[in-house]
């Protein structure tokens, strides 16, 4: 009964999920923008504008809804749809800004889509997958992901978990980007009736991201002008963040939402989540 509940579950949010555009979306990706040939040969590539570019895209597809960090038993699945805020740099008023070198229709926020599924297992661990969609882009991501909750169950001691995650973009066949991380989640389960809880969490999360391309054909406006090559140098970022959430359970529906904030690129994310818990 629990799996058909979960092929249904799984089947529902797949169908709900934007489908890969067939024509050119706002968002969709160029990296040639990053390339100015009226300048000197070795100062043609822009490649501090494209680094800031993927931190950016990293925090929209990296991890998010951390918490909490109750484990779900050895035989507990989750089935859940988020939807996600990420800010960006972009600033209309900016000629040089970097959102305006790789996308037709620069946004101040990046909207997401993650059907994520995690399963429990034996000894206070679980194992999860994710699926992310930058809404009108050619950008997706895949993730998986491992928690292990350190303390776990207790009446008057918080829960404690860490958890690892990896990330990598699909979809775009210039970029291979990886994100990998883990976090620190903080939580406490608090009942209602014996039919509700509530699940406030808080959590530290560290990210390491690796960004390489392909050499990509560029063409110049001037016709005079030889077609060149590009090769972006490859981008290794880190970032700290910090997220506070919390998630509201009835009998076997839960919604939540979190609040995350990077303090390396100064911007936010904000989520909204509903799931089936079985």
């Amino acid at each position: 009964m629990k799996a058909k509940f979960l092929v249904a579950t799984l089947g529902l949010l797949v169908f709900s999920t934007p489908a890969v555009p067939a024509f050119s979306a706002p968002l969709d990706l160029s990296l040639r923008g990053f390339y100015n040939p009226n300048r000197q040969p070795d100062e043609r590539i822009d490649d501090a504008a494209y680094g800031s570019l993927m931190s950016q895209i990293g925090l929209a597809l990296g991890n998010k809804m951390v918490g909490p960090g109750q484990s779900l038993g050895a035989l507990g699945v989750e089935a859940a749809y988020e939807l996600s805020f990420a800010g960006t740099s972009y600033d209309a008023g900016d000629p040089d800004n970097v959102w305006k070198s790789a996308v037709a229709s620069p946004t101040s926020t990046l909207t997401t889509g993650q059907l994520r599924v995690r399963k429990g297992l034996p000894y206070a661990l679980q194992a999860g997958c994710v699926l992310t969609h930058i809404f009108d882009s050619n950008m997706w991501a895949i993730g998986a992901e491992l928690n292990f909750s350190l303390i776990d169950g207790f009446v008057s001691v918080p829960d404690l978990a860490l958890r690892l995650n990896a990330h990598t973009m699909i979809g775009h066949q210039d970029i291979s980007m990886l994100l990998a991380g883990a976090d620190l989640v903080l939580s406490k389960t608090f009942g209602i009736g014996g039919v509700v809880s509530l699940q406030p969490w808080g959590a530290y999360s560290f990210t390491y991201q690796n960004v390489t391309t392909r050499q990509i054909e560029v063409y110049p406006n001037d016709t005079t002008l030889q077609p060149d090559l590009m090769l972006l140098k490859a981008v290794n970022n880190v970032a700290h963040r910090a997220a506070f959430g919390v998630r509201l359970v009835v009998t076997r529906v839960s919604i939540g939402g979190e609040f995350m904030r990077s303090f390396t690129d100064d911007l936010s994310v904000f989520t909204g989540k509903i799931g089936l818990d079985f």
